[in-house]
């Protein structure tokens, strides 16, 4: 029973027991390389994780663990940089039956707990990320689209049965080779056939086939494909999905009347067999459309639905895209911490100059220049934890509703549409910035394959465009914001905001009365200050894209060009501000009498709350200083917007440069114990570089001499040698 507890309200004795516990908590290396920033840290590395993850938590992660090290699939997968693409599918596949049998993690703990999902994938991230990707697709997207979308009384249910016994396998097919972010406008047909009761699945041509859908190219048997769907009389109803039978699952040959295809190698996640499909006249059976939303009636052949607009249906119907936003939040998240655990480690151990030619060398991480290359991403990846923790609460709350068929708010989701189109392009640019300047602090050595900076890079740029290509999804979010502040006045946003995220837009008059004359670094370091700054930001940048949009319609511009040419300087920014910053005003009192908002919305919101939660120790006082490096980076971010519109006095930008510089040196000295917080193991982070006994030229040394032929000739001496010596 203890160990269903929260952390908060487990007796101290207790957690001092739980920090002793070797299989949560393994020991780390007492000397070393890396002992010099261990030995001066005042945070307790295991403290730190334990406030980030529960003890259910840590249970299933270290249970992950533990298959990953002992289970011949995962071991002889731990090393599959240089194996052919065709064996990395193998072994992913293999991996994903295993992992499936052992039943760390089902629909039923997802219902009692849906934290957990974001340690479940967090964890197999950090193991393989094509891995992650095979089990979203198949459970996630799969039978989650069943799950939503199948009729009350659950005609598909058995298939969710197959899938969990590992009889067949699913795919998620929306992508066509001519649209993907305009799923609108996709081109397959299903056209109901009364006579047969049966649909036709019909692609008029290349364009229109299914691409990228994950499992495809060898390995699904079933896939769900959405289409537009046509009754009999030749009238389209919109899109719907459909569950589509793609290869016998005894022989996985596919049938009659398809062809499938594969992509081929891509620049990473080479364990996914991603393919493409086109229908020839495909028949299905009418009980295959998924019909919590619209059915055909069997004997009549007419389209019913108790939602009669199309387009209400499609926002419905697209719901597993937001979860695999959020599921791209979590894995940008997890890499970015890969990388910084091989950035950090490393420049804590490579010595470089001193301060006179015969004085030792210096740690690079000693140097101004590094830590700013560095620490920064450090504070945002702990950001972003914070926000996902929250953000995966809400959602799967919201997830479970619709599973249940329960009611819920159209406000609701349209709110963790625009928070999940905002942050997944802040969440995966970061980690793509930050992998690559820890690829570039790590000098030549981080561009070897062996460093892992390499495969973390190109894994972590699919993000950048799987469910929803990123510029896209700006616009989106802006052209929600934007529709509500044009629809009334900004009292709406509190009305439309159930989570808490747009509220403090209904004070919109208040906050734009707000300016800030800074004259000491303290103030441009303060939480609250940087809260209100970020606040207005928002506002000013909300109301400016307004009004830019007012003035090109009274210009007689056409709606489309108005979006259109309100993109640069205005609505990405707007975009990108709201996901960053957004929050409601304060309004709660803590248990230790301190103000604070009451819901962890978007990711500086949610990092200050957490803050809140945690007791007065060392490791809130040193994630304080996290947050306010990651604060005053944001100010820094977006200072001439601040300054050039009033907001900020002019000294301002030297305040926050010179409070970034002393913050700097102070979240340096806990940084290696940061990351011993946020690390995976060595066996999973496979990265001499970045390995937590700080031994880098010796493990450099003994993967390059393990190598095949490294100190002999080449196989192709003979080509090269004069041909005089050849005679």
């Amino acid at each position: 029973m203890i160990l269903s507890c929260p952390n908060n309200i487990l007796r101290p004795s207790i957690v001092e027991e739980l920090l002793q516990d070797k299989r949560f908590f393994s020991s780390l290396p007492k000397h070393g390389p890396l002992a010099e920033y261990r030995n001066v840290a005042s945070i307790d590395w295991r403290r730190m994780r334990f406030s980030f993850i529960d003890l259910r938590g840590l249970e299933l992660q270290h249970r992950l663990y533990w298959l990953f090290r002992t289970s011949e699939p995962f071991i002889r997968g731990q090393t599959v940089r240089d194996l052919p693409t065709d064996e990395r599918r193998r072994l992913a596949m293999v991996q994903l039956q295993l992992l499936h049998r052992e039943r760390l993690f089902n629909y039923e703990t997802f219902v009692e707990r849906p934290d957990l999902a974001s340690v479940y994938y967090a964890t197999i991230a950090e193991y393989d990320l094509s891995l992650l990707v095979r089990l979203t697709v198949n459970y996630l997207f799969f039978t989650g689209a069943i799950r939503m979308y199948d009729e009350p009384n659950g005609r598909l249910a058995h298939i969710i049965e197959q899938t969990e016994a590992g009889q067949i396998t699913g795919s998620f097919a929306l992508t066509e080779v001519g649209h993907g972010t305009n799923a609108r406008a996709i081109r397959t047909r299903a056209t109901y056939d009364p006579v047969h009761r049966e649909f036709i699945l019909n692609t008029p041509d290349f364009e229109a086939a299914k691409c990228w859908a994950g499992n495809l190219a060898k390995s699904c048997t079933h896939m769900i494909v959405w289409a537009q769907l046509y009754t009999a009389d030749g009238e389209c109803h919109g899109i719907s999905g459909f569950l589509v039978p793609i290869r016998d699952r005894y022989t996985l040959q596919p049938f009659p009347g398809l062809l499938v295809g594969d992509l081929g190698e891509k620049a990473g996640l080479n364990g996914v067999d991603n393919g493409f499909v086109s229908f020839q006249h495909y028949r299905i059976p009418r009980d295959h459309l998924l019909a919590r939303f619209g059915d055909v009636n069997e004997v009549t052949g007419k389209f019913e639905s108790t939602i009669d607009s199309a387009a209400e249906r499609f926002a419905l119907l697209m719901g597993p895209l937001v979860l695999g936003r959020l599921n791209i939040c979590i894995v940008s998240q997890t890499l970015l911490a890969k990388a910084l655990t091989i950035g950090i480690r490393y420049s804590a151990v490579r010595r470089q100059f001193g301060p006179t030619i015969d004085a030792p060398e210096v740690p690079i991480l000693e140097y101004q220049l590094q830590q700013h290359r560095l620490l920064p991403y450090l504070a945002t990846c702990v950001a972003l934890k914070m926000f996902n923790r929250w953000f995966a609460s809400v959602t799967g709350n919201a997830q479970i509703r619709m599973l249940r068929a329960e009611p819920i708010e159209s406000a609701l989701l349209l709110e963790i549409h625009i928070v999940a189109s905002a942050v997944k392009p802040i969440c995966s640019w970061a980690a793509r910035d930050g992998i690559q300047d820890c690829r570039e602090a790590c000098g030549g050595h981080g561009y070897l394959r062996m460093a892992g900076l390499a495969d973390i890079r190109v894994d972590n740029d699919a993000n950048l465009t799987y469910e929803g290509e990123n510029n896209v999804l700006l616009q989106q979010v802006s052209q929600q914001l934007l529709g509500i502040r044009t629809r009334g006045d900004y009292a709406a946003f509190a009305l439309m905001s159930p989570l808490g995220s747009l509220t403090f837009l209904s004070d919109y008059g208040q906050i734009m009365q707000q300016r800030h004359e800074c004259s000491t670094v303290e103030q441009v370091q303060d939480l609250k200050v940087i809260l209100d700054t970020l606040s207005w930001l928002t506002a000013y940048t909300l109301e400016q894209t307004y009004r830019r949009a007012q003035e090109l319609l009274g210009e007689g511009c056409q709606k489309f060009d108005v979006r259109n040419n309100t993109q640069i300087f205005y609505a990405k920014d707007l975009a990108i501000v709201f996901g960053e910053v957004s929050y409601e005003r304060i309004s709660k009192r803590s248990s230790r009498g301190r103000l604070y908002s009451p819901f962890q919305r978007t990711i500086f919101s949610a990092f200050c709350d957490f803050l809140e939660t945690m007791e007065l120790a060392p490791e809130r006082t040193y994630l304080t200083r996290l947050a306010e490096l990651y604060g005053t980076t944001l100010l820094l971010k977006h200072m001439a917007t601040l300054q050039s519109a009033g907001y900020f006095n002019m000294d301002a930008l030297r305040l926050v440069q010179e409070a970034i510089i002393r913050l700097l040196p102070i979240v340096k000295r806990d940084a290696v114990a940061m990351i011993d917080s946020l690390a995976p193991p060595d066996f999973l982070l496979n990265s001499p570089l970045g390995a937590s006994d700080g031994n880098i030229y010796g493990r450099m040394e003994s993967e390059l001499m393990a190598g095949q032929n490294v100190t002999g000739r080449a196989t192709w001496w003979n080509e090269i040698i004069p041909s005089s010596s050849k005679l």
